[in-house]
């Protein structure tokens, strides 16, 4: 679709310049066995779509207050003003923080009709053009490429709704890292917002930890080397899915958690939808949190990366059968005890026909407010691989929203499976 956002201002939020010293690990971030997974791969990129505040207040206002905070928290999370860069001399890629390390801010308008891109359960096609015209391109050929940049696009026409669109390089942050700092620029626009000076982020919450040495072992610079070397949103429902009937199946006494009875559930939908019901293995592909597994532990409080990714494969008639949902549940339970042993045991395996699992049922994507209310969307715009599914806590309490990329050709028998009430 042609262009539908157009560029009001292009600014840069800069690290403060005053002489209080950068966190460990200070201007050059080497990048962590954790981190290089990622150096080679696209930014992360989300849209949250915020309807018109109440009271009406001018997009110019809301896009101050979003500046402010965001340099409020910036010297915490000082990676994400940083490039990823790569270095002939050692042959690795770190994030730099030179003297004018800063993160791009952008202010936009739409024409875009932001009710139809708020319906629930809307089928366009569009959309997926739409909303990535959202997020700010942070995509490059090659390094160095910016690790974080946000925009702020008013939709014209429509009362005051704005988007908030955030592009980051996942081999600064994972999920958990990414999220807290979400909650944290908010919690700092919400005080802008009423007035309260902020200042940098200290105190309490507790600053994040960016020192890559918490995550360091024995061996990790082989596996760090072993990475570097490789290098259509929809909204389906799930109206119920017991886990009492998905444990009763299995044998097992505990319930399933949530993530690994949408996980089963949406690896046997889209192994089925594909039409991969053959004896060939269908694989699916998920990330497993390290940070109370390695040894030492790391802090809760550390912002890298500290996922590794977990595959299992089973055959594809074995997902066909009426059993499949409960042997896709004890595959993904297995392969998260195996993780358990040994988190990097599986770091470089690679695959065929994959299922991609991203994301969490515990990333509070609509409890995020800042200051002029909660999202009525939030899509992850960096979903790329056909035959994957990323998952976010939901709007409504209690509830999980998962994202689906497929072709076009496969989503109405998709559409049958997942959303179904089994």
């Amino acid at each position: 679709m042609p262009p539908a956002v157009r560029t009001r201002l292009a600014t840069t939020i800069s690290l403060p310049s005053d002489c209080v010293p950068l966190p460990a690990p200070g201007r050059r971030v080497p990048l962590s066995s954790f981190d290089a997974h990622w150096a080679a791969l696209p930014p992360v990129c989300h849209v949250f779509l915020f309807p018109a505040p109440s009271p009406p207040r001018p997009s110019q206002d809301i896009a101050r207050e979003l500046r402010s905070s965001l340099a409020a928290v910036l010297q915490a999370f000082h990676p994400l003003a940083g490039e990823v860069a790569y270095s002939p001399d050692s042959r690795t890629v770190s994030i730099v923080l030179g003297d004018d390390a800063r993160v791009a801010f952008v202010e936009a308008e739409t024409d875009l009709a932001f009710a139809r891109l708020v319906v629930e359960g809307a089928e366009y096609e569009q959309d997926v053009d739409a909303l990535r015209q959202l997020v700010p391109d942070i995509r490059r050929d090659e390094l160095p490429a910016p690790v974080m940049a946000v925009q702020v696009t008013e939709f014209v026409g429509g009362d005051g709704c704005v988007a908030v669109g955030l592009a980051v390089h996942h081999a600064a942050v994972d999920g958990r890292g990414l999220w807290r700092f979400i909650e944290m620029w908010a919690a700092a626009a919400v005080a802008a917002a009423a007035g309260v000076h902020q200042g940098r982020v200290t105190g309490n919450p507790a600053p994040p930890l960016q020192d890559r040495s918490l995550v360091s072992f024995d061996g990790d610079e082989e596996v760090a080397g072993v990475f570097l070397r490789q290098v259509t949103p929809d909204l389906p429902r799930v109206s119920h899915l017991p886990k009492q009937r998905l444990a009763a199946a299995t044998g097992v006494r505990t319930l399933p958690s949530t993530f690994a009875a949408l996980a089963a559930h949406g690896w046997v939908s889209l192994a089925r939808a594909s039409g991969f019901t053959d004896g060939a293995p269908v694989f699916a592909a998920f990330l497993a949190d390290c940070r109370a597994l390695i040894s030492p532990p790391a802090p809760d409080d550390y912002a890298g990366n500290c996922v590794v990714p977990c595959m299992i494969s089973l055959n594809g008639e074995e997902l066909a059968g009426a059993d499949g949902p409960a042997r896709a549940f004890l595959a993904i339970r297995k392969a998260v005890e195996d993780v358990r042993r040994d988190p990097l045991a599986d770091c470089s395996r690679r695959a065929g026909r994959t299922v991609v699992l991203a994301g969490s049922s515990r990333f509070p994507a609509y409890a995020v407010d800042f200051g002029f209310g909660r999202p009525v969307r939030v899509e992850k715009t960096s979903l790329n691989h056909d035959g994957e599914i990323s998952l976010l806590a939901g709007r409504e309490a209690g509830s999980v929203q998962a994202s689906v990329v497929l072709s076009s050709d496969k989503m109405p028998a998709f559409r049958e499976m997942f959303g179904v009430d089994v």
